[in-house]
């Protein structure tokens, strides 16, 4: 998720109030201590046009 953010140019607390969560919340997610709802990873692969799969399965450096 730190890859993509970065890719779009997003600071945490950007990505955070698009997806309607803390910043505090989001960080928790790309550093591996909590994992996001599959309601918000929904959101998450809406938004960088990808899908679920591809957000938890695959190595992002290499579809990007």
């Amino acid at each position: 998720m730190k890859y993509l953010r970065a890719k779009w140019g997003r600071s945490q607390q950007q990505l955070a109030d698009e997806l309607g969560i803390t910043r505090t919340r989001y960080s928790k997610y790309e550093y591996g201590m909590a994992e996001p709802p599959i309601g918000l990873l929904v959101k998450i692969a809406r938004y960088y046009g990808l899908t679920i799969d591809e957000i938890i399965s695959v190595d992002l450096y290499r579809v990007s």
